[in-house]
């Protein structure tokens, strides 16, 4: 009423950037914040953003076999944080790609101080943990004479091409998840009772690429 002295307090303004600022802190430092807190942290780092710090698309690189389109904040040659793909109108033909949040928290794995930067041999018995530092010249060629080797022994249907390899769906290759798991589950039915070795990749991969091999087989029969 007028006269009387107002009371101080904090607006609603003030409180909602106060808590932006603060769950930013708190991302900062590595703890986990409710989506709403996030959003809002997002959004004032957005707004704080350097000029000269830069966004580079990226993809995905965890195990799921997708590569959803990533958006990652540079600075200094250093990845602060990662966003999806919300770009464009999301209409039908033109979708967004949003990564879930296992894609978007892939900065932990860029940036952990456990990460491998460089190739390391193992030096001691399996399991001991003994491992060197050797060049990348010498992994390449460790790597590329042991394939030479297995190729040379077992013959090609002894390699299978990974998913997340670089060269997965080539028109020459065969190295779609059908075309090499089908010749290799087709050599482990035919070698199972005489041989131990082990051909392993993912269940959901193995599923998949089974049924395709199984289309396959049907339609030459």
């Amino acid at each position: 009423m007028p006269g009387e002295k107002q009371q101080t307090g904090v607006s609603r303004r003030t409180l909602v950037k106060s808590a932006a600022l603060g769950s930013l802190a708190l991302a900062a430092g590595g703890v986990s914040l409710p989506f709403g807190m996030r959003t809002a942290a997002a959004a004032v780092q957005q707004a704080t953003r350097n000029e000269e710090d830069k966004i580079v698309w990226g993809a995905c690189s965890v195990n799921c076999g997708s590569r959803c389109a990533l958006r990652l904040h540079v600075k200094d040659n250093e990845v602060w944080w990662v966003e999806t793909d919300n770009t464009g109108d999301d209409v039908y033909g033109n979708h967004q790609v949003r990564a879930c949040l296992r894609g978007r928290s892939i900065r932990r794995r860029i940036n952990h101080p456990d990460r491998l930067n460089y190739p390391m041999k193992r030096v001691g018995r399996r399991g001991e943990g003994k491992f060197e530092r050797i060049s990348w010249q010498e992994a390449l060629d460790t790597i590329s004479a042991s394939l030479k080797k297995i190729v040379e022994t077992y013959g090609n249907e002894a390699v299978y091409i990974h998913y997340s390899s670089g060269i997965v769906g080539g028109n020459i290759t065969r190295s779609s998840p059908a075309a090499s798991a089908g010749e290799a589950f087709d050599e482990l039915l035919r070698r199972f009772v005489e041989s131990i070795r082990l051909i392993q990749y993912r269940a959901n991969f193995l599923r998949h690429a089974l049924h395709l091999w199984l289309q396959r087989r049907q339609q030459h029969v």
